[in-house]
């Protein structure tokens, strides 16, 4: 008999165990490698430039993806860390929408800053909702 009792309770959490790892609703990691995420964060830099957090002459433009997670509600909700760095076109001769990584790139010794991204996307609808927020503008030499 106390073998059977051992077997419930192991049974009951590994059953606890998966359902916590795999949360209806909860957010899911994601691999930064994926260069979807890169699509999404040049198309976030335009929320970027026009927005009073970059108060520089320069365009900003996506360096890397430090973290990404996502969250299925009505349609899909990615959370993602975005290393942006300061480029060397200028605001004033090219506009946000028209950033690419053909036409602008990094200027050498620009400041870098971190931002999150969000994006609601439902894609059935063409929809993308983007907000971005600036977490911390990097030191001069920093890495991350």
């Amino acid at each position: 008999m106390p073998s059977a009792f051992v077997l419930r309770i192991a049974l009951a959490s590994v059953v606890v165990t998966s359902t916590v790892s795999s949360m209806v609703g909860g957010f899911t990691p994601q691999d930064v490698s994926d260069p979807e995420y890169m699509t999404r964060a040049w198309k976030a830099a335009k929320g970027i430039n026009d927005d009073a957090s970059n108060e520089g002459p320069y365009h900003m433009i996506p360096v890397k993806i430090l973290n990404a997670k996502t969250q299925v509600v009505a349609g899909v909700n990615h959370v993602f860390e975005v290393l942006f760095g300061e480029s060397s076109c200028k605001k004033g001769d090219l506009s946000a929408s028209e950033l690419t990584a053909t036409n602008c790139q990094l200027k050498e010794g620009g400041r870098k800053v971190i931002y999150e991204v969000h994006l609601w996307e439902k894609p059935w609808e063409n929809f993308e909702q983007f907000n971005v927020k600036k977490v911390r503008t990097l030191a001069p030499g920093e890495q991350v």
